[in-house]
This record gives structure tokens, C-alpha cells and sequence, in this order.
């Protein structure tokens, strides 16, 4: 399978045929949110946990939710290949009305996207990524968008942008209050004498699926992590870092600009594998 395969309300269909009608609150209002999942061997990892966090940003944006079994059940009738490893996209937005506000209405449209996943280039995690510091966007710590995975998009949009002007991989985002955040679409930890840290979800970061499976991993493994606020000068007396998310895993940083660079990832090398042995376990 290259090409997309789209799931509208439950209905496969062509591209062409979601017209904007079906789009017209997503697009003009980005009133909607999202989940982005993985699968290997026809089975979704962590499926419970995104749809749990999809149903809590649903509740805040006070959004009718589809029947859980009902979509898993679609998904895995669609994956067709067992030796495949599939992109998911899970969007959620407002049907109606077309006018700003939507008073209590409360219905809304699905649609499921499903194609092979590409994954992210083996010399990134062997060599890690440089990242910079966004001087473009700042995460509102206090803002309850922080805590859903919103289909407006945009900040994490322009911090894509100025990496590409920047020339690098990745940018890490501070908050409001000058602590560190996220990656633009991933949690940060940093490791310091064999600790793990990473920011607590109270400095404006998403609370990732793949930030909770590290937790698992590290508490599995005698490895601390702590939580906690955490400024740029942290940065340069730490000893790793590296950016979590669904598709990418466990990434190896290499460097933040004018603020750390390392060229040995020994702890994140090992977490990497402990995750892929999880993630290989959770789905054979």
C-alpha cells in the first residue's frame, strides 16, 4: 500500500470526495483535534492511552466522540499487511454550524488517515540531530490548548519554518516563564549523573504517550526521572538529551545551539533499545 487511505465517518473514501462542507469548521476554525498513532504487524501501540488523551482534549473542546471499538475496529480492518509498519492519524472537529460561535453543538466529523510509515533516517539516531533554541514561539503554560493536540497547527508550523532557515533538525520551545517546554512535536528529557529529567507538564508540554512509556522503562529499570522546571543553563551541565514521540521514538540530541553538544549518547543509546524491545513486545 503507497497511497493514503481514507476513512470518513467510518466510510472509505477518495480523497476528492471529502469536500469542504465536511471540512468547513476544521479548516476556517482549526475546531477539531487530533492523534497520531503507529502499527507493526497489524496491531496499534498504545492505542488505549492516545484515545484517552484524544477523549480528554475532546472534553475540552466539548466534542462528541466517536464509539472507541468502533474505530479501532476500522483501523485494524485496514491495515493490510502484517509486515507493514503504518502511519494513523485520528482527526476530530466540529460538523456545525458554520457560524463562529457553535453554542452547544456538539457533533462532529472523523476521519481516519492510514499509510506506511516512513521512518526517520538511521544516521539521526546514530549520530544525533542539532536542534536551536525557537526565538519565534513560546509555549503558554497557563493556555489549556497546551494540554490538547489541537488541528490548529500553526505554532509548531512557524517553528518548523525557522529550523529549515536555521538549517537543522529540530528546535526546543520554552514557555511564557523562560523554562524549557518541548521539542516542536516531541517531550525533551535531559540525563545528568544517570538521572533522567524532563520539564513537568505544568511548563506547557503535551503529556506525550511516549513520555509515559520512558517513565515505564526507567522505573522497570532502577533509573530515576524526575520532573521539574527546568531553565537553559540546565542545558550545559547535562550530559544527554534526547526528544520523544510516537514515530520517533527515542531521538539523540547532539547539540542546541550555543547550549550543549556531546557526541556520546551511552543512556539514551540504551533506552533506545529497551523502547524498541517494548515497542517490539507490545505488538508481535
Amino acid at each position: 500500500m503507497k497511497s493514503e487511505i481514507y476513512l470518513f465517518n467510518g466510510k472509505k473514501v477518495e480523497g476528492k470526495e471529502i469536500g469542504f462542507n465536511e471540512l468547513k469548521r476544521g479548516f476556517l476554525y482549526g475546531d477539531g483535534i487530533f492523534e497520531t498513532l503507529l502499527a507493526k504487524n497489524k496491531k496499534i501501540f498504545r492505542f488505549e492511552e492516545h484515545w484517552e488523551r484524544m477523549k480528554k482534549g475532546a472534553n475540552i473542546c466539548n466534542l462528541k466522540i466517536p464509539e472507541k471499538e468502533r474505530v479501532k475496529e476500522i483501523i485494524l480492518k485496514n491495515l493490510k499487511e502484517k509486515d507493514k509498519d503504518y502511519y494513523i492519524r485520528i482527526n476530530l472537529w466540529r460538523e456545525k454550524p458554520e457560524k463562529f460561535s457553535p453554542s452547544k453543538e456538539k457533533e462532529s466529523n472523523f476521519l481516519i488517515i492510514i499509510k506506511e510509515f516512513e521512518p526517520y533516517s538511521s544516521k539521526f539516531y546514530e549520530d544525533g540531530i542539532n536542534c536551536i533554541i525557537s526565538e519565534k514561539v513560546r509555549r503558554n503554560e497557563k493556555s489549556i490548548i497546551s494540554k490538547i493536540k489541537s488541528l490548529s497547527f500553526i505554532e509548531n508550523v512557524i517553528v518548523k519554518i525557522e529550523c529549515e532557515k536555521e538549517k537543522c533538525d529540530d528546535a526546543i520551545i520554552l514557555n511564557t516563564s523562560g523554562y524549557i517546554s518541548e521539542g516542536s512535536v516531541s517531550n525533551i528529557f535531559f540525563v545528568k549523573d544517570d538521572c533522567v529529567y524532563t520539564p513537568s507538564i505544568e511548563c506547557g508540554c503535551l503529556e506525550g504517550i511516549t513520555r509515559k512509556v520512558i517513565f515505564e522503562i526507567c522505573e522497570k529499570n532502577g533509573i530515576k526521572v524526575k520532573e521539574g522546571f527546568f531553565k537553559l543553563e540546565f542545558l550545559r551541565k547535562v550530559n544527554e538529551v534526547f526528544l520523544t514521540n510516537t514515530l520517533m521514538g527515542i531521538m539523540p540530541v547532539r547539540e542546541i545551539k550555543n547550549c550543549f553538544v556531546v557526541k556520546e549518547f551511552r543512556i539514551t543509546q540504551s533506552l533506545i533499545k529497551k523502547y524498541n524491545e517494548n515497542l517490539r513486545k507490545e505488538t508481535k
